[in-house]
């Protein structure tokens, strides 16, 4: 012991002071990296962490968003399928089929279901050329002012609404705008709307041979033959009566020879 203490003097201390610092530095420098490494490898790790959150998120994004697309498909396909079997009130004023100098109003469901409560209004109010202008205005008719409690598929409505010519030649207003609302099997249905102008046709109207022009002339030409007739049946007495006067006249100058 006592040799080792002789041993030991300042220089052998300071430089053994010196060799146990540079350890402690490499121990320390050591410990430095490998906090470094485990850092990197944290910041890494996080790096990786917050790519699956955002990858994650992405897929939830995406998820969501063929959800929607999914829910919006299933809305419109049950919306068309609903639209598919809602009834349609169509409103227009067209020539009568059997005559085509009349026009007609015509109301009909072409809808595949049951037409309720429907309600019609017209704009402007439409005023008739021809008829009794005591009668009741159009406006005023029930199909205006009274809901149709049911119209089933096919249900078809008419009524007289002018005379073609005199309602072109009059100058009347044919631009009118006819609002429909009923309801369906599945509650409301959306409002119609129908746009409808006379004017178009005007020009095809003119000189149009119809069925009533038609019984016109046959009228005309029945009333020339009953009048013929009965010219033919006052003259033949006339002729009868010319006839044998002619046949005693040669009967008599048969005696006289």
């Amino acid at each position: 012991m006592r040799d080792l203490i002789d041993w030991i003097n300042v220089e052998r201390l300071s430089v053994l002071v010196a060799a146990l610092a540079l350890l402690g530095i490499l121990y320390s420098w050591r410990s430095a990296q490998a906090a470094k490494a485990s850092a990197d490898a944290a910041r890494s790790q996080a790096a990786s962490a917050r790519e699956q959150v955002d990858l994650g998120r992405q897929q939830i994004d995406l998820l969501l968003r063929q959800m929607e697309q999914t829910d919006k498909a299933q809305r419109a396909t049950r919306q068309a399928q609903e639209e598919s079997l809602q009834p349609t009130v169509v409103v227009d004023i067209a020539p009568a089929p059997n005559d085509r100098s009349v026009m007609m109003l015509v109301i009909e469901n072409i809808g595949p279901s049951i037409a309720r409560n429907v309600r019609i209004n017209v704009s402007p109010p439409p005023v008739r050329a021809a008829g009794n202008p005591n009668a009741k205005a159009i406006h005023e008719w029930a199909v205006f002012n009274r809901a149709i409690k049911t119209m089933p598929p096919r249900h078809r409505m008419e009524f007289f609404f002018d005379i073609g010519f005199q309602r072109f030649a009059n100058g009347v207003n044919n631009a009118f705008t006819f609002t429909v609302n009923a309801d369906g099997p599945f509650g409301p249905v959306p409002e119609l709307i129908y746009d409808v102008d006379l004017e178009v046709m005007r020009d095809t109207w003119v000189g149009q041979a119809t069925l009533g022009k038609v019984i016109q002339q046959m009228e005309k030409g029945n009333r020339a033959v009953d009048g013929l007739t009965a010219a033919v049946r006052h003259l033949d007495p006339e002729v009868r009566r010319s006839k044998r006067a002619a046949m005693e006249e040669a009967e008599k100058e048969f005696e006289l020879e």
